[in-house]
């Protein structure tokens, strides 16, 4: 049927419809050939230079090929066409993204709620960029997750009756809810917990939203279920019908995430942790779990509506990954006879004025190199290299890489003395993947949970002394690191040693302590229904 559409759309007294063309370029979009589809927008764009559809489909296929630059050039074509479609907006901003601008996606998302205002995946993505972003301030962030919120999730809220017996010391059933279990950065965070519960406490099972890989369905000897094809009201009611104690969100508002299965209030205790670094802005999310490093005890309580519960040491603990990683080499420092300076966060966490300040430690130290791993080239490139010359930086200076394999990505730190960590959303897997590799990691501590991840995570490692509190301090300890060609040396070696003797990689204490808060919050409602 469909090929036999495609040759009637084919025939010239087709060619110059516009209409007919894009319904050929869809076609053979979802066939796979994606050449012919874009010589069919294109004749499309020729027979109606006014149709905004079809440059959008021009520029969501520059998008998917990773030509960022392009599909913002298409996408603003289409916007002087039409510059109420929110659908186009929405699309500029995700690309703007891509190209790392988190503050102008941001800006984007606004204008596609502009003309949606209930534009749900804009809404979203709007709030996982706000974290990203080094112009919005902590209550409009926290503003605009309520308001996500009490637009979606809060209305889905109806009082439950559960038939949970409750009794405050029995074996509690456990949920967690992800998209990240497998083949993803949060992974290692996850089965460092999963693979520690005490059978005895806790019977665990695990709601996947991605297909679960052979073999893994009996893991840990837990219970796994896909979940991916159930809709948000169907995957409450199985949650409802394995009787679930405490339901815990690994996802928050990242990709993948079912909040609105949440937001229906199918367990007695829901909480959320590890997957985001915000609130989830909902009325059902009764906890979220921190540390008194990432959010400092009555600093912060205003901007959540969950109640915060922090554990002891650290809200993450990781597990490191050895298969195909490479040992820790020698400092480059000796090798090189300077110093390499490095980011390993993807280029939406990398902003104006932390370029600027990455600049004016390489006036500190005039004989570094900096090297900015998972950059793409074109504007994201481009953006960076204004920043770093109008500070007076030599471009040799500076070496870019573009997105790398993981092996790959793992060889580098072979070339990188010090990583430099991203401000004011810091790196979570991304540190820990840099430090098991034997790299110290320099952060630079904020306000807010996302811009206080690595003071959490470095401080658990035992490396609180790679944490600065405000920029003058940053420079004096990145500085005074890369004249120290000694300590470099040590750190690096005694890195993986350092990590497995602290409270980073102890999982079992770190599941004693996330299982002694499930407990305490279970009594708490057992409490309130005696």
């Amino acid at each position: 049927m469909l090929k036999r559409l495609l040759r009637q759309l084919w025939r010239p007294r087709h060619g110059k419809d516009a209409g007919a063309q894009m319904e050929l370029g869809l076609g053979l979009r979802t066939q796979g050939r994606r050449e012919d589809a874009r010589a069919a927008f294109e004749r499309a764009v020729l027979a109606d230079p006014k149709s905004s559809l079809a440059l959008m489909y021009l520029g969501n296929l520059d998008h998917e090929s990773g030509c960022f630059d392009e599909a913002v050039d298409r996408y603003r074509a289409a916007l002087a066409i039409d510059p109420h479609s929110a659908a186009l907006h929405y699309n500029l901003a995700l690309t703007l993204a891509s190209r790392g601008e988190a503050a102008e996606a941001v800006e984007a998302f606004r204008q596609s709620l502009t003309e949606v205002p209930d534009y749900a995946d804009a809404r979203s993505c709007l709030l996982f960029t706000l974290n990203m972003s080094d112009r919005a301030s902590l209550e409009e962030i926290a503003s605009e997750h309520f308001e996500w919120g009490q637009r979606f999730a809060d209305p889905l809220y109806r009082e439950p009756v559960f038939g949970n017996t409750p009794e405050p010391l029995r074996r509690l059933r456990v949920g967690y809810v992800s998209a990240d279990y497998f083949q993803h950065a949060a992974a290692n965070f996850i089965h460092a917990f999963l693979e520690r519960h005490d059978a005895e406490q806790c019977e665990v099972f695990c709601y996947v939203n991605v297909p679960i890989p052979a073999g893994c369905a009996g893991m840990y000897g837990h219970r796994w279920r896909e979940v991916q094809g159930l809709d948000d009201a169907q995957l409450a009611a199985l949650v409802g019908q394995d009787a679930i104690d405490v339901l815990v969100d690994l996802s928050g508002h990242s990709r993948g995430n079912r909040l609105l299965a949440f937001a229906r209030k199918p367990a007695p205790v829901q909480m959320t942790f590890l997957g985001y670094p915000n609130t989830t802005g909902m009325r059902a999310m009764d906890c979220r779990l921190s540390d008194a490093y990432a959010d400092p005890p009555g600093a912060s309580e205003s901007r959540y509506r969950e109640k915060l519960l922090r554990l002891p040491h650290s809200v993450w603990c990781y597990r490191p990954h050895n298969e195909g990683v490479p040992e820790v080499g020698p400092l480059p420092a000796d090798r090189n006879g300077y110093v390499s300076f490095a980011s390993m966060n993807n280029a939406l966490k990398l902003n104006a004025g932390l370029i600027g300040l990455w600049s004016d430690l390489l006036l500190q130290v005039t004989d570094a190199r900096m090297i900015l791993s998972t950059i793409q080239p074109g504007s994201a490139r481009d953006r960076i290299m204004r920043v770093f010359t109008a500070k007076g930086i030599a471009a040799q200076r500076i070496e870019f890489r573009d997105r790398l394999r993981r092996e790959e990505f793992l060889a580098l730190h072979n070339e990188v003395d010090i990583a430099l960590d991203a401000h004011p959303c810091n790196g979570g897997a991304t540190t820990c993947e840099t430090l098991w590799q034997g790299v110290p990691v320099l952060s630079l501590a904020g306000e807010a949970f996302q811009s206080r991840a690595g003071l959490s995570l470095l401080s658990s490692a035992g490396l609180p002394r790679l944490v600065a509190h405000d920029r003058s301090e940053f420079l004096d300890i990145a500085a005074s690191l890369a004249r120290d060609r000694a300590r470099l040396q040590g750190l690096r070696a005694a890195m993986r040693d350092t990590l497995r003797a602290s409270p980073l990689l102890d999982a079992a204490a770190f599941t004693r302590d996330l299982e002694a808060l499930y407990r305490g919050a279970w009594r708490d409602w057992c409490r309130q229904r005696t």
